[in-house]
């Protein structure tokens, strides 16, 4: 029987700095007095050494036109978003594992392409076998509010649902034991081609996974544009809680979004 799995997403890796070659370089540069921050996380860290480089603002007097500069990083990164001196923000990225996700959010995702790095599940090379899975949209859950008539449609949808995923699986079945899928004398590269040919009867509602990297810049724009209450529902749903672990962890970059908990919206867009 078709199952309705949970999305989840986990961060999987971020950007690490080397802060032993960090020290050298900026001894090179003349940059001696510049203290490198204790507990600052290493994806905001990087952000602000590019951002300071392009101006030579370490300390005062590397740069004749810098008298002075900003030591807090709270109030150096604010002045960066308000610059909108977004390209130094590229020089970080974050890995997200998202599973769960259906070939609707990745369609959607996939859009994104600037400033990310893709791998999604290949169902070319994965096969089926007891079950396809699909998350059930939120807008047919019930709610709070929701009158007789609106709870029945839902309850009947939701059963439509889960009858058409289990036709799939029942020609899915069908067509692997047509085609002798389960015979041990089948190669890799004859299942690799009939697999191809019956994903074709599976819906884009099926639920896949893969690895998504986005800079930060990119990660941003993501965030402010999936969240808007106009967003595709399911990519909402997983935005809404990428922004929220960013903006709870790395409030230096994304501090600046608010709206939590119906849509998030930046002070400072498109930096």
């Amino acid at each position: 029987m078709p199952t309705n799995p949970e999305i989840k997403v986990f961060l999987i890796a971020r950007t690490a700095v080397d802060h032993g070659a960090v020290r050298q370089w900026l001894d090179h540069i003349g940059a001696d007095e510049f203290e490198i921050p204790e507990g600052e996380d290493d994806p905001t860290f990087l952000v602000a050494l590019a951002a300071k480089r392009c101006y030579m603002s370490f300390q005062p007097g590397l740069n004749p036109n810098v008298t002075k500069i900003r030591k807090d990083m709270v109030e150096y990164f604010d002045n960066l978003l308000a610059s909108r001196h977004g390209s130094v923000f590229e020089h970080s990225v974050f890995s997200f594992a998202i599973e769960g996700v259906t070939r609707v959010f990745t369609a959607e995702m996939n859009r994104h392409r600037a400033g990310w790095a893709i791998s999604e599940g290949s169902l070319r090379f994965i096969r089926f076998d007891q079950n396809i899975p699909f998350w059930m949209p939120d807008s047919l859950q019930d709610a709070p509010g929701d009158d007789d008539d609106l709870l029945l449609r839902k309850s009947e949808s939701r059963k439509l649902f889960m009858w058409a995923f289990r036709h799939q699986e029942i020609i899915y079945e069908q067509l692997m034991g047509l085609w002798n899928m389960n015979d041990k004398d089948k190669n890799f590269a004859y299942k690799k081609k009939v697999t191809s040919a019956l994903r074709r009867i599976v819906g884009m509602g099926v639920s896949t996974g893969g690895v998504w990297t986005g800079n930060v810049r990119a990660l941003r724009h993501v965030i402010a544009a999936r969240t808007d209450p106009a967003a595709e529902e399911e990519i909402h749903h997983v935005f809404m809680g990428i922004g929220k672990h960013m903006m709870d962890h790395y409030s230096r970059m994304f501090g600046d979004f608010t709206g939590w908990p119906d849509s998030l919206v930046p002070q400072h867009p498109k930096v």
